[in-house]
This record gives C-alpha cells, sequence and structure tokens, in this order.
C-alpha cells in the first residue's frame, strides 16, 4: 500500500476513531480508570508489599501508617497487598465470564436467527425464563446449590450472562440476512456458517465489544456480591467483597479495610461503564450521526 493510501486509511479509519474518542471525556476517564485497574492485576505479583495470606496478631486493625500503608485486618494482613491481588481475582473472573458468554451467546444468537424454527423459540424461551428474574438473584441459587468457589462463581456468572448476547446477536444477525452482500453469499452456493462467521459476524462486533464492556461492571459486582455473601472467592484467596463483608463488624472504628475496598470496587465498576457508555456512543452509527 502507498503511503497516500495508508494516510487515507489512516485519517478515516483509525486515526479518525482515536481522534473521536479522545474527544470523549467520559470514555478517556473509564479507560484510564480501567488501565489502571488491568495494570494492577497483571503486575500484582511484582507490586504487592507483602504477602497477602501471611497473617500476624501482633498487628491487627492497624491504623494506615508508614507500614502498612491502608491498614490491617482483624487478622492482621495487609489491606494494600490484598486490594491488588484481589483485583487480579476480580477480573480474572470477569474476564472469564465474559468469554464463556460472548462464546455461547454469539453462536446461539446466530444460529437462532439463520435457521429459526424450533431452535430460535428454544433459545428466546430460555432467554425470557432468565429474563424473567433479576440476574443476581439466579446467580445467587445457583452459587448456593454448587457450593462456593471461583469455578462456581464463573459458571453461574456466565449462565445469567449469556441470553443477553444472545438476544442482541440474533437481533443483529436478523436485519443482516436482508443485506445484498449476505443474499449474493446465498446465491454463490456460500455455505451458511462461513456467511454467519465471514460475513454477519464482522458487521455485528462492535455492537459486541460494546456490549461486553459494559457488562464487565455487572460482572465485577456481582462476584464481589457473592464473595460478599460467602458464595464466591474463598479464602486465602482475597476479594473485594469479601473484604467489604469482613470490614463491615469494625466499620464504626477500624472503617481502613471496608472504605479501601468499596473504594477500589466502585472506582473499577464506574471505569467499566464509563468506557462502554464511550465506546457505544463512537460505535453505534444512529448516535455518532446526531
Amino acid at each position: 500500500m502507498s503511503t497516500h493510501a495508508e494516510a487515507i486509511v489512516e485519517q478515516t479509519g483509525v486515526g479518525e476513531f482515536l481522534r473521536r474518542f479522545l474527544r470523549t471525556r467520559s470514555a478517556v476517564l473509564g479507560l484510564l480508570l480501567v488501565s489502571t485497574a488491568v495494570l494492577v492485576a497483571v503486575l500484582s505479583p511484582w507490586i504487592a508489599p507483602l504477602d497477602f495470606s501471611r497473617t500476624n496478631m501482633a498487628f491487627i486493625w492497624e491504623p494506615p501508617g508508614q507500614d502498612f500503608l491502608l491498614g490491617t485486618d482483624a487478622v492482621g494482613r495487609d489491606v494494600v497487598s490484598r486490594l491488588i491481588v484481589g483485583a487480579a481475582v476480580s477480573l480474572v473472573v470477569a474476564l472469564s465470564v465474559l468469554l464463556i458468554a460472548l462464546v455461547v451467546g454469539t453462536l446461539a444468537g446466530m444460529t437462532a436467527a439463520w435457521y429459526g424454527g424450533w431452535f430460535d423459540g428454544l433459545v428466546m424461551r430460555t432467554a425470557d425464563i432468565t429474563f424473567a428474574f433479576p440476574d443476581l438473584i439466579i446467580a445467587i441459587l445457583i452459587a448456593a446449590m454448587l457450593g462456593p468457589g471461583i469455578p462456581t462463581v464463573i459458571l453461574s456468572l456466565a449462565i445469567v450472562s449469556w441470553p443477553g448476547i444472545a438476544r442482541l446477536t440474533r437481533s443483529l444477525v436478523l436485519s443482516l440476512r436482508n443485506e445484498l452482500f449476505v443474499d449474493a453469499a446465498i446465491v454463490s452456493g456460500t455455505p451458511p456458517l462461513v456467511i454467519l462467521l465471514r460475513h454477519c459476524l464482522p458487521n455485528i462486533v462492535p455492537a459486541l465489544i460494546v456490549r461486553a464492556s459494559v457488562g464487565v461492571g455487572f460482572v465485577v459486582m456481582a462476584e464481589a456480591t457473592l464473595s460478599f455473601l460467602g458464595l464466591g472467592v474463598q479464602e486465602p484467596l482475597p476479594s473485594w467483597g469479601g473484604m467489604i463483608r469482613d470490614g463491615l463488624p469494625a466499620l464504626r472504628t477500624d472503617p481502613h479495610l471496608a472504605l479501601a475496598a468499596g473504594a477500589a470496587l466502585g472506582l473499577t465498576i464506574i471505569g467499566f461503564n464509563l468506557l462502554g457508555d464511550g465506546l457505544r456512543d463512537l460505535l453505534d452509527p444512529r448516535i455518532r450521526e446526531r
């Protein structure tokens, strides 16, 4: 590709998107918060100042100070170290849930839209049953039946997350079926699977990205809620929800544990929500043309 052609692509494609993204303050703020959380999670084995599981009964409920920047908990564990490792735990759970939900929901939605019939009815009625109850209540019931632990959290949250993605994918593929390029592919004898993966999927990726970025906030909050109730991440692994639960009994006298975990959880959720809203404004053509 010539230099002139590359300049055109840069101006009309990635370059234009970046310029519009940087002009969207909410998206930039969300990206900064999300990037900070991801960076802390990735570097957690190296930047945690102390062993997150090491207890020291001589330093229980130490207030924030030089030795312990955010104090200690009821058994003398460093709050900063547990917050940092808790970020890694929360993001691993969130990404695992989104990966499962995106794969299952996208495949189910595309297949239901293309073939219709009994499979379409099965997928949509299953989604309707899930939507009839609050997502968090269903996740709590599933986690209570299967027992606490990270695999249970991932499975329960994936079960309540995929129907929304399946419904979105189905509606997008149904609208694409009337496009001329899909009709041309059908007339030329292209197999349905190839049409879905090569022609339909690339056109719905932006909407799925927005849906996933907004959904991360819910998953992080739901994981914290399950851990708060004792149905999620178990000791000695730290979780922001578990840290809030452990800090509640001493909230009046030693509020640093609950407040620190609550601030980390809140900022992360706000970051993902702001990033998702910004991406929606940038990628949705109906909003972009206003």
